[in-house]
């Protein structure tokens, strides 16, 4: 495997879409790995900071509809 961007030996990969990266071009961002409702019926959720991010894949703000699935 090489760096998704310039082909030297990777790093890591991509928490988001699993591109490898070196570490000259490997970034990093939030995400959000688990909601649950907490106490007093509040909704909660766990994000985690700095994971690996390739810097090409496109995370999105807002959940996308798949009615599809159903």
């Amino acid at each position: 495997m090489k760096c998704w961007h310039c082909e030297e030996e990777p790093r890591a990969a991509c928490c988001f879409c699993g591109r490898f990266v070196c570490k000259e071009h490997l970034k990093t961002m939030s995400t959000l790995i688990s909601m649950f409702v907490g106490a007093n019926n509040v909704p909660k959720g766990l994000a985690v900071a700095n994971v690996v991010w390739c810097g090409e894949c496109e995370p999105q703000p807002e959940p996308i509809s798949m009615p599809e699935l159903y």
